[in-house]
């Protein structure tokens, strides 16, 4: 622990916070924690200690030790007073927006990010019926906001919500297909709203190519592109802390959606 302090910080740019911090308080009833300002963890910026991207990074993660009630901290490997290093912490597993409202910076390429769009199953297209009829006995909506994650180095258990999913392959599903799980018993329909399902290769390319083209259609809402949102970063450095934020922001929810477009990878 000595040489925690011997070490070069990288500079933060988060704000102080109040955290949470066990402790015993036999006083309070159901109370087992006190508000604390933690220095330690506002002198160092935020990683993940098993993304690749961040492997040679040097990085610090808290616990509470019950018996000795205290916090103590542990890096992910060995630092040295003789060549000092930049020490990051893990501020958790949260999206780029709990980031920029909680913590003040957004974390590019966050493997644990997710976005929420506007879905919904078209009354225009063929079939309609029959996919409206499919979706009401999965038990999903056919019209609402839901969330996705990176269809490419995500951390997430789903990259891609159950009602999204769902959406995407009933929506894939020709006139047989439809018929099919229709007719199957409710615990083999729910197949389809796993992420993880086996499916038939078909249904499955059908829906990629459903998510490539409305991950597509969103993208092409924004003012600019994920290339013009990079220039800007690059050639404008003294722009307001807030604009670059909110670009940053911008540029990531960008990325997250065109990781869904097979016909760019």
């Amino acid at each position: 622990m000595a040489n925690l302090f011997t070490v070069h910080w990288a500079v933060s740019t988060v704000m102080t916070r109040q955290n949470k911090v066990p402790v015993n308080l036999a006083e309070f009833d159901g109370m087992d924690y006190t508000l604390a300002l933690i220095p330690f963890w506002d002198m160092a910026n935020h990683a993940y200690p098993d993304v690749k991207e961040q492997e040679d990074r040097c990085v610090a993660e808290t616990c509470y030790n019950a018996t000795h009630e205290q916090l103590e901290c542990t890096l992910t490997r060995e630092v040295s007073a003789t060549a000092p290093v930049p020490i990051f912490i893990v501020y958790g597993k949260r999206t780029d927006a709990e980031f920029l409202v909680h913590n003040g910076f957004v974390c590019p390429r966050n493997p644990y990010t997710s976005a929420q769009r506007r879905f919904t199953l078209v009354p225009a297209i063929s079939l309609y019926k029959n996919r409206l009829h499919l979706m009401e006995l999965l038990g999903m909506p056919t019209t609402g906001v839901f969330a996705f994650g990176s269809a490419t180095g995500s951390r997430l258990p789903d990259p891609i919500s159950p009602e999204l999913i769902s959406l995407a392959r009933v929506s894939s599903m020709t006139e047989k297909e439809l018929e099919h799980y229709t007719a199957l018993d409710a615990a083999e329909r729910q197949q389809l709203c796993s992420y993880h399902s086996v499916l038939p290769v078909e249904l499955c390319e059908r829906t990629d190519r459903w998510l490539d083209k409305v991950m597509q259609i969103t993208l092409l809402r924004y003012r600019t592109t994920i290339e013009e949102d990079e220039e800007l970063l690059k050639a404008n450095r003294q722009m307001h802390h807030i604009r670059r934020l909110l670009i940053e922001y911008r540029l990531e929810e960008k990325r997250t959606l065109r990781s869904w477009v097979t016909s760019s990878k």
